[in-house]
Parts: structure tokens; C-alpha cells; sequence
């Protein structure tokens, strides 16, 4: 495994050197602005003791928050992107700081404080003579702990499309690639032992009496990583060029980024990574210029986003239907009969309309498949009752079945009308797992059974389930009758599953840009982006 690992590397060695550099001026800048803060705010809370008590119950507050709890938290506030990256970081770093601080200084012996006040010191000659540089060991015992927290920390950053690290992680966690996650993991452990060991370094000179090596050092270090962390693109004269953003997903599929690229003969790009529900919010807020997103996704029209012309012909259709266990299907005879009612059931329109209701007007997914199912099932002729579903979900004790769903938006939706149409319309009882993940967790998870089935879309299978050769692969994304019978063939023979319900609806991929962007006012097709790379 480990040749094949170091042979990703080096095919990715310039993304991992981008990557590296967007993870240290998260990272460092936060560490400075903390140290700043927390460094002064420890002197007077050593100073005035009673200040101490509720500094550090603040700072403790902070760290008592999950991570990703706090970056939603910072969301609304500073936006996606670098804003609320910074902001997390800068809160998680202050604990050290001021705790050692305050540690540091009220741990200096009163009799060298009274000894240098009997001398005819100042209060600030005792503070900046004696009592820091004694306690000095200790705050920077802080530091660095804030910073090796800080490095492990900033790999959440990729989830609000901040960068670092972090992007490699959750790509790999997407698409179950242990390669591109050793890619995100291992650098940044190396990263958090090298902050670790500069630091001590720094504090060692300064501990031997060489404080003009300790200042030197530090200095240096400091110029460096502000170098290396300062903003890409600051500066006059700097031409402008659209900004990506992608799913770690799309980012490692075989029908996905670079595959795009190659088919359009698109030249390198900046790209940022987010998870699929924070994308639109970064196009519409104008962090990102174009996005690859769904084409039934309720946000296109909610936040006025233009879908370009895939004039190409590179994206296929990505049909959904319903992947579920064959053991399943024969455990429970009846589900496929039931199952299948639904095939049809939804186009595009009615799937954009579906979606909209919970990304814009924030209706909860139980209620929009609840009301779905009201209106289809008498149509459909399916016996279907909400009071049973409700009934059911009283219910304590293991389900008979197990609905999983991805982590987005239609799907969330998607997994609610199947579980809720199996528990109202039939015996059986049915759980929900959702948010599970790229398209490879959710197979594995079908395959071991933790799941019993989910909504899935042809294409997605094709490229990155059954794996034809490239040749054949084109073949089969471009004609969808084949491919739905070889689907059904290859899934059955060599997973065990069954692809059940076509459910009426293309779930493509679509490149938006902001309608109002005078930008890409003639941009009308993936070809028209061509010249606004090349400039």
C-alpha cells in the first residue's frame, strides 16, 4: 500500500506545497493575534486577581464547545471562508495562553518581587525585569500548546471552505481514499511537531541567556511564516481569475474535476473545497465566482444563480433511483412492491421544489416528505398514513430496516420519503441513518449492512461504484438505457444490491455563477470560461 501512497504524493506534491501554505497562515496568524490578546489579558489578570476567575471561565467556555459547533456558531457572523476559520482558531488558542500566563506570573516567589521593589524598581521595571522573564518557561509552555492545538484544530477549516490540510482529509474521508487522507493527516502532524520544536527552540536561547538568539529566532520565524501566510494576491497590479468551489467529492471522482478540466482543455484554476450545504452560500456571498453544484438543487433559483450551458455534452445523466440489499428485498417480499410505487414519482421541477422548501423557506425534512406523501400517495393509489408513521417513530427497539442518505440536502429529503413511505404503508418498521458521506461510505456501509438501502444516481454508480474501463465508461454515461441494464447486472453479480425505482429525475451537475455578476454577463456555457482563465 505504502508505494502506492508515496506515488499519490508525488502526483499531488504541488496541491499538498498550496495546501501546506493555506494551513500555516491560518494557523500562525491566529497564533499571533491570540498571543497578542491573551498574553497582555494574563498580565492583568495576574495583576488583579479577581479579573483571573472570570478570564479563564471564558476562555474555558470556549474550549468546552465542539469544533465544528463553533465554526456554525462563527458562520452568520463572519461568513464562509477564512473569516470564521481565523475566529475559531484565535478563541482556541487563547486558553493556553492566558492560563500560563497567569500561572507563570502569580508562581513567581513574593520575596524576589518584594527584593526587586526594595531595590527601587517601578512596577513595570519588577514586571518586564523580573517577573516575566521568570516566568517566561511557563507562558511559553502555553504557546506551544496552543500551537499544536491550533495545527490539529485548523484541519476543520476545510469544512467551511477555509483550505488546509484539512481539504485532504475530507476528500479522502468522501471518497474512502486512505491515500488523499494520509495526504491532509501526515503533514499536519509533521506541521504541529515543527511549530512545537521552533518554539522550544526560540525558548531555549532565551532560557541560556542568549536573548538575542531567542529575539533573532524569533524574529526570523516570524518573518517567514508572514511571508509565507500573507493572503495570495495582495498587491497592486494583480490580475483576477474566477474562483472554484467543488466538493471534496467531485474533487477525486473519476467523472469529476479533472476530468472536467481535461474534457474542456481548462487550464489551472483556483479552487476551494466546500461541503455541499455551505457551497451555494459561497457563491451567492460572493467568497467563490463559480460552483459546481446539482441541477435540482432549490437554491439555483432562490439565490438567483445562473446555470452554465454544459456545451460539451461532458456531464451524463445521473438518474435517481433507490439502491438497496437483494437481503433485504428477500427478507421483506413486500418492499420491493412498495419500493417501486415510487418509481416516477418526481421530476426535476417537483425535486427543486422539494429541496427549496427546506433550504429556503427551512421547512425540516420529515415535514416536506411528509406533505409529498399526503399529496402522491392517494394519487398513486398507495395506503399511505402519517399517523402510522408517527406511530412508529414512538416505537423503542431496533428497525426491520435502515434508510441511509448522503449529506446533502435532497437527499435528507429523499431518505424521509422512503422511510416514511415504508413505515405508513407497510409492517415493517424503518430507522434513518443520515449524513453519512460521500458515495463510498454509503456502499460500505450497504455492504456490511448497517444500511439497508438509499438514494443514489446512475451516473454516481458508474464512475465511482462499478468502475468500467474509461473507454466503456464514456460509452455507458452517454447512453442511459444501457447503462441502466448494465447497472442492474453488474450491481446484482458483483455487490449483492438491487437498483430499484427510478425515481423520474436527472440530478446532473451544474456550473453556477451569480446572475448579477457583470463579470460573467457573457458567460453562458463552460467553453465561454475559456478566456476568463487564459487572462
Amino acid at each position: 500500500m505504502m508505494p502506492a501512497v508515496v506515488e499519490f504524493w508525488r502526483a499531488n506534491h504541488a496541491a499538498l506545497g498550496q495546501r501546506v501554505v493555506e494551513h500555516l497562515q491560518l494557523m500562525f496568524l491566529a497564533l499571533l493575534a491570540a498571543t497578542v490578546v491573551g498574553l497582555p489579558a494574563g498580565v492583568v489578570a495576574a495583576r488583579v486577581r479577581w479579573l483571573a476567575g472570570p478570564f479563564l471561565a471564558l476562555a474555558n467556555l470556549v474550549q468546552t464547545i465542539p469544533s465544528v459547533a463553533l465554526l456554525g456558531f462563527l458562520l452568520p457572523l463572519f461568513g464562509v471562508g477564512q473569516g470564521t476559520a481565523s475566529v475559531a482558531l484565535f478563541l482556541y488558542a487563547l486558553l493556553p495562553i492566558i492560563r500560563n500566563t497567569i500561572t507563570g506570573l502569580v508562581g513567581v516567589a513574593p520575596a524576589v518581587v518584594d527584593a526587586a521593589r526594595g531595590m527601587g524598581m517601578s512596577e513595570r521595571q519588577v514586571l518586564l525585569q523580573v517577573e516575566l522573564p521568570l516566568a517566561r518557561p511557563v507562558i511559553f509552555a502555553g504557546v506551544r500548546t496552543a500551537a499544536v492545538i491550533n495545527v490539529g484544530v485548523t484541519t476543520l477549516s476545510a469544512l467551511v471552505g477555509a483550505g488546509g490540510l484539512g481539504t485532504f482529509i475530507f476528500r479522502g474521508l468522501a471518497t474512502n481514499n486512505t491515500a488523499v487522507i494520509l495526504l491532509g493527516a501526515i503533514p499536519a502532524a509533521a506541521l504541529a511537531l515543527a511549530a512545537d520544536g521552533v518554539l522550544a527552540a526560540v525558548e531555549r536561547g532565551w532560557r541560556r541567556g542568549r536573548a538575542g538568539v531567542g529575539l533573532a529566532a524569533a524574529a526570523g520565524t516570524v518573518a517567514v511564516l508572514a511571508a509565507i501566510a500573507w493572503p495570495a494576491g495582495v498587491g497592486p497590479g494583480r490580475p483576477t481569475a474566477p474562483r472554484f468551489g467543488f466538493t471534496a467529492e467531485f474533487m477525486e471522482r473519476a467523472d469529476g474535476y479533472q476530468g472536467w478540466r481535461k474534457h474542456y482543455g481548462l487550464p489551472a484554476m483556483e479552487t476551494r473545497e466546500f461541503d455541499p450545504g455551505l457551497l451555494y452560500e459561497a457563491l451567492r456571498a460572493g467568497e467563490i465566482d463559480v460552483a459546481c453544484g446539482f441541477s435540482t438543487d432549490g437554491r439555483i433559483g432562490a439565490f438567483q444563480l445562473r446555470q452554465l450551458r454544459d456545451d460539451r455534452s461532458y456531464f451524463p445523466v445521473y438518474a435517481a433511483a433507490l439502491l438497496v440489499r437483494q437481503a433485504a428485498l428477500k427478507s421483506h417480499p413486500d418492499l420491493g412492491r412498495l419500493l417501486t410505487c415510487l418509481q416516477g414519482a418526481l421530476d426535476e421541477t417537483r425535486m427543486r421544489e422539494l429541496n427549496r422548501k427546506v433550504d429556503r423557506d427551512g421547512m425540516p425534512p420529515a415535514r416536506v416528505a411528509a406533505e409529498f406523501l399526503a399529496e402522491w400517495a392517494p394519487r398513486a393509489g398507495v395506503p399511505w398514513s402519517e399517523a402510522a408513521v408517527r406511530a412508529k417513530d414512538r416505537l423503542a427497539g431496533p428497525e426491520e430496516l435502515v434508510v441511509g442518505t448522503k449529506n446533502f440536502t435532497e437527499q435528507y429529503v429523499l431518505g424521509q420519503i422512503v422511510r416514511q413511505l415504508i413505515n405508513g404503508a407497510s409492517p415493517l418498521r424503518a430507522g434513518l441513518k443520515s449524513g453519512l458521506g460521500g458515495t463510498a461510505i454509503c456502499v460500505q456501509a450497504l455492504q456490511r449492512g448497517d444500511i439497508d438501502l438509499y438514494p443514489e444516481y446512475s451516473g454516481t454508480v458508474l464512475a465511482t461504484v462499478l468502475k468500467p474501463p474509461p473507454d466503456r465508461l464514456r460509452g455507458l454515461l452517454t447512453r442511459p438505457a444501457e447503462a441502466a441494464t448494465y447497472l442492474r447486472s453488474e450491481l446484482a453479480a458483483r455487490f449483492g444490491f438491487a437498483w430499484v425505482a427510478p425515481l423520474g429525475f436527472n440530478n446532473t451537475y451544474a456550473l453556477l455563477v451569480r446572475d448579477d455578476d457583470p463579470a460573467f454577463a457573457s458567460v453562458h456555457s463552460v467553453s465561454d470560461l475559456v478566456p476568463l482563465l487564459g487572462r
